[in-house]
Parts: C-alpha cells; structure tokens; sequence
C-alpha cells in the first residue's frame, strides 16, 4: 500500500497552519490590519469556502440555487 499524496490545497493548508501565530494587538487598528493581511494573503477558492460557511447557517446547504420570490403591484397614477 502506498502513502497517500496530498493535494495541493491540503499541502498549502498544511504550511499555512505551520505558520499560524497568536498575534496580540494592542488597537483595534492594529487587529484590523492583522485580519486585512490574513485575507490579502488567502486564495480566492479559501475566501469563498469561508464565505460559504458563513452563509450556511443562515439559507441551508440546499438554499444556494433558491431565487427570490417575485411579485408586480399595479399601482394607479395620480
């Protein structure tokens, strides 16, 4: 039986969380400059699975396809 081989993503998931580190900010200006670099750093496909984690709890796993209703009301002119 041969080793598994990790994917690219998992082997960049995997050095990402070698490089994590407990920073402490001393504002909120610095803690928000934190979080902009963690982002600026993240792949697209990383920034939408967060996204999606984000969104699922409130619409479901099955509401991403979901429209929103719609509905036209006359309304006379004046």
């Amino acid at each position: 039986m041969s080793p598994l081989v990790p994917t690219a993503s998992e082997a960049r998931t995997a050095r990402r969380r070698a490089g994590w580190k407990i920073v402490i900010a001393d504002s909120f200006a610095e803690a928000e400059a934190e979080t902009r670099a963690y982002w600026r750093d993240a792949t697209p496909a990383e920034r939408l699975n967060a996204l999606e984690k984000l969104r699922e709890p409130f619409y479901g796993k099955d509401q991403a396809g979901g429209r929103l209703q719609r509905f036209l009301e006359v309304v006379p002119a004046e």
